[in-house]
């Protein structure tokens, strides 16, 4: 490059540092350049961030400040608190510094002595093996059950208001007042059938409104098997001479218009040897509602049943305060209340007469447990509202509740026994005056039959007291 060409270069040099454009030298290029640009833009937003920076910081240091005001107006309490905290770094510390200073006054790797001549430890007393405790292993078994102990206080815990709703249903119950003392009940008999529990239940006729003067139109009794769960049923002839107290010789319906429920379970224990000491008195009424909340009873209805059913199904449904639905062909189909309580209180019967109608009692009274059984606790805590304030019992609230409990697991047999299996007919004098009775023949017989049905006990010999009053029957009536 020759001189000229270098002179020429670096007057330009100069141009551009004055900021001057190289060929108009009176135009100024400050600021125009890209580069300029970049780096004003730069120191702005430098600029920009060192404001925001130090107010971030002034708001930091306001923040602080209006703390620490916060923290001396403080309780004492707050105030020992952070002074406790306080004196507790001022101790950690010290203790950090008397460690380090420890650590500087130690003797140098260098200047320890060597491990040979350093004085030996004295040799501590070996120490028996211990055995070595092994940790158990939880048990998952444990762990299920409690877990299941939980789900279910947590069911209980759902589940109190329901019960206590069941306990005010119960509670409205008709009480009974029964003298467990005046029953007739025979201790060796008592103990024999200690393994039953016997309950009578007392259909009275809806149409009494005198209570006091009414009779047993049904009377039932429910034999539970304490250990099997299994309900039989027998009923007792309405018009069967046995000896009802002191009225001596009589019907045993009469029994209930004489003392009640009391001389009934009375009559009952005196002449079957039984053990019963609860009752539940109920009328039709409640027999009808309780069939129709559990929507009705199939039944197989004979053809000789349909005129009698007919000529008493409109008095019925007045007493039970019912419809009045007359029965238009035999077979089997759904009954409601008003029709089941007819079919089971007619007496006449073309076919096989009187004693038919103890079997259709037992009959509705099965055909409405299994299907009250079978409905869900919902709907029998329905029927139990519905029904309950027309039944009476002797038993406790406690009592029917564990029953109530038990009822799906109970199960009824289809047995239609009738008590007395053996029964005459016989015209005369006895505690009703001149009428007709049914009495057994003979009772201690009957009796035997009936032990060995419902309670295992094969070759059962009756209490003297039954034998007497077999005797007594057979007397008055001429029927041994």
């Amino acid at each position: 490059m020759d001189e000229k060409e270098r002179q020429r270069q670096y007057q330009e040099y100069l141009s551009l540092r004055e900021n001057r454009h190289p060929e108009e030298p009176g135009r100024h290029t400050y600021g125009e350049s890209e580069m300029r640009k970049i780096y004003r833009e730069k120191a702005q937003r430098e600029q920009m961030e060192a404001f925001r920076e130090r107010q971030k910081q002034r708001e930091r240091d306001e923040y602080m400040a209006a703390r620490q005001q916060r923290q001396e107006q403080q309780s004492p309490h707050k105030k020992k608190k952070i002074d406790l905290q306080k004196m507790a770094k001022e101790k950690l510390g010290k203790l950090e510094r008397s460690v380090q200073s420890e650590r500087s006054e130690r003797p140098k790797r260098s200047e320890r002595p060597v491990r040979s001549e350093r004085p030996k430890r004295p040799e501590r007393p070996v120490r028996p093996e211990r055995p070595i405790k092994r940790k158990k292993k939880k048990n998952v078994a444990k762990r299920v059950a409690v877990g299941v102990i939980i789900a279910v206080l947590l069911l209980a815990i759902l589940a109190v208001g329901g019960v206590m709703m069941a306990f005010g249903t119960l509670n409205s119950m008709q009480d009974i007042d029964v003298d467990k003392d005046a029953i007739a009940i025979n201790p060796e008999v008592a103990a024999e059938l200690d393994g039953y529990t016997n309950i009578a239940v007392l259909g009275t006729d809806a149409r009494a409104d005198d209570k006091e003067n009414a009779r047993s139109d049904a009377i039932i009794v429910a034999s539970i098997n304490k250990e099997t769960n299994e309900v039989k049923l027998f009923s007792v002839f309405r018009d069967t001479l046995l000896d009802v107290g002191e009225q001596g010789l009589d019907k045993i319906t009469h029994a209930y218009s004489y003392g009640g429920a009391q001389q009934s379970l009375y009559t009952l224990n005196k002449n079957l040897d039984l053990n019963i000491d609860k009752v539940v008195v109920i009328n039709w009424k409640t027999v009808a509602e309780m069939i129709d909340a559990v929507g009705g009873i199939k039944i197989d209805i004979q053809e000789s049943e349909i005129e009698e059913m007919n000529k008493y199904i409109k008095e019925t449904a007045k007493n039970v305060d019912g419809p009045s639905d007359k029965i238009k062909k035999p077979g089997k189909q759904m009954l409601n209340g008003v029709q089941a309580v007819t079919y089971s209180r007619i007496r006449k019967d073309a076919a096989t007469g009187d004693y038919r109608r103890n079997e259709r009692m037992k009959i509705v009274f099965s055909k409405t447990f299994k299907k009250l059984r079978n409905a869900g606790y919902f709907k029998m805590f329905q029927v139990a509202r519905k029904t309950m304030p027309e039944v009476g019992t002797n038993m406790s609230t406690n009592e029917v509740m564990r029953m109530m409990l038990k009822f799906k697991s109970y199960d009824m047999t289809d047995s239609t026994t009738g008590f007395p299996y053996d029964v005459g007919a016989w015209t005369g004098y006895a505690g009703a005056g001149l009428a007709w009775y049914g009495p057994p023949i003979n009772l201690s017989n009957n009796v035997s039959k009936l032990h060995k049905q419902f309670f295992n006990q094969d070759d059962y010999t009756p209490t003297d007291t039954v034998q007497e009053i077999s005797t007594h029957i057979s007397e008055l009536t001429g029927l041994w």
